[in-house]
């Protein structure tokens, strides 16, 4: 679970809103509450937001020159 806090701020700092953030974990979990996920589930949810981490991390980089 911490992994994906760690993973929100980290979205937060590239300028995610907190809704956006939150429909990511809704979109990755399907809908699930995240505190009944299994540990792979989490993993899944976790790859998800990494995917958006590097993204986000991507598009920075790229209009930040």
């Amino acid at each position: 679970m911490s992994l994906i806090k760690s993973l929100s701020n980290r979205l937060s700092v590239l300028g995610y809103s907190g809704y956006e953030i939150s429909q990511i974990i809704n979109s990755a979990t399907g809908g699930q509450d995240i505190n009944a996920l299994t540990s792979q589930d989490l993993h899944q949810v976790a790859n998800t937001m990494e995917h958006y981490v590097q993204a986000g991390s991507q598009y920075v980089a790229e209009y930040s020159k």
